[in-house]
């Protein structure tokens, strides 16, 4: 009907569930990349939220974080595609 995502009247909620994060990866391909160089470890960056622009301080406590993008190019340096 095209209406996209829409709150329930009854509940307030969307019809649909959120993103869950969910990552399907076949296991074959996920042992041969835990065994290569770099034994499936993905980069890692710390990305802070400060309170103001002095920088100073955090907002909240910082965390590392990685890219779901890069799992599939470290799949693709042990699987040769």
């Amino acid at each position: 009907d095209g209406t996209g995502d829409i709150a329930d009247p009854s509940t307030g909620y969307s019809p649909f569930p959120g993103n869950a994060n969910n990552l399907v990866i076949e296991l074959g391909a996920y042992a041969k990349t835990l065994h290569g160089e770099d034994q499936g470890v993905v980069l890692e960056f710390v990305n802070p939220k400060y309170k103001d622009d002095t920088r100073t301080e955090f907002k909240k406590p910082t965390r590392l974080e990685c890219m779901m993008q890069d799992i599939p190019k470290l799949f693709q340096k042990e699987m040769g595609a």
